[in-house]
């Protein structure tokens, strides 16, 4: 009976146990789990840029790399440093910046030397250099693509680098000078005057007719000449040309013919002489009997050429109102 009763009773105490640990178990507080990180919503700058992407940064940039020679000039007018830029035999390069490491041309960026400089922000331009972007996004570099090719364009990336900068004042200052001497040049040109140009661009390989979307397209509209191209479809959307036809220049008749070479200028003319001077049509066009047929600078005309906007709008307006402004030959 005693050994009964002791079988009972550990049974009772065993039972307690169990059922005390079960209702403690169930009852105790929970152990707190980890906060959650506030997402950061007072990012420094968000740009989206010309092929459509949205680029975040977090804070202000410190390591900057430009991949144009325009690009510096524009950036160092707002007060910007840079750590890399492109090596340029043409166009000019700030004093400032003429120590800056260099990662190869505009049309041939190193990879390799980029990355090594450990940017926290690369800026490139359409067109060129879209084929980094995977790269970049790959090595967690922010890297921002821009639309280089008109006036409009010098004025809105100079207002964009200003804010990269935290200089904004100072690119308003840039943006209202910029606009001012290109307004003094505008203010002189002749009133009812209806001048027709064709804007050839002009490659070892190849003529093609350049839209109003081009540098020179644009500084030609903008001092109120008459593309022959201007409202052409392109064959490619993402381009500012069309395809090179004799038929239609001869049709149009143009007052006066821009051209504008890409690479070696020898190979550029001798191409020129082989496809388009050779055809006896050339000959009866107005530009060529008057003698009216002009190679624009490529420092000027081929790429953006940035704070010297005003002078390529100068260039151009001597050329066609040489009676007005002197000549530009």
């Amino acid at each position: 009976m005693n050994a009964l009763r002791k079988k009972l009773l550990l049974f009772g105490i065993v039972c307690t146990v169990i059922v005390s640990t079960l209702v403690t178990g169930c009852f105790s507080e929970p152990k707190p789990k980890p906060a959650p990180v506030p997402a950061n919503s007072t990012a420094y700058l968000t740009i989206k840029d010309s092929t459509g992407r949205t680029v975040t940064l977090p804070q202000k940039p410190s390591r900057v790399i430009l991949l144009s020679a325009s690009f510096v000039d524009l950036f160092y007018s707002v007060d910007g440093k840079a750590i890399g830029r492109p090596s340029s035999k043409t166009e000019s390069i700030p004093k400032m910046a003429l120590s800056v490491p260099e990662v190869g041309f505009v049309y041939n960026i190193n990879l390799e030397k980029l990355v090594a400089l450990k940017p926290d922000l690369v800026i490139g331009v359409q067109g060129l250099h879209e084929k980094l972007v995977p790269s970049m996004e790959s090595s967690q570099i922010p890297i921002v693509i821009l639309r280089y090719k008109t006036l409009e364009d010098t004025i809105e990336i100079t207002r964009m680098m200003g804010n990269i900068a935290g200089t904004q004042a100072k690119a308003a200052q840039v943006i209202d000078t910029t606009q001012s001497k290109i307004q003094e040049t505008i203010a002189k040109l002749p009133v009812n005057r209806r001048v027709k140009v064709a804007i050839l661009h002009a490659t070892a390989k190849s003529v093609t007719v350049e839209l109003d979307t081009t540098i020179a397209g644009s500084i030609a509209k903008e001092i109120g000449l008459i593309n022959i191209a201007a409202g052409s479809v392109p064959v490619n959307a993402d381009n500012d040309a069309i395809p090179y036809s004799m038929e239609r220049l001869v049709e149009a008749d143009p007052d006066i013919m821009f051209v504008v070479t890409m690479g070696d200028k020898v190979e550029i003319e001798k191409r020129m002489r082989a496809d388009v001077e050779s055809n006896p049509a050339w000959s009866s066009l107005r530009a060529v009997q008057q003698k009216k047929v002009y190679f624009l600078p490529s420092e000027l005309f081929l790429l953006n050429p940035g704070l010297r906007m005003p002078e390529a709008v100068e260039y151009m307006a001597k050329l066609v109102y040489p009676e007005v402004y002197g000549s530009g030959k």
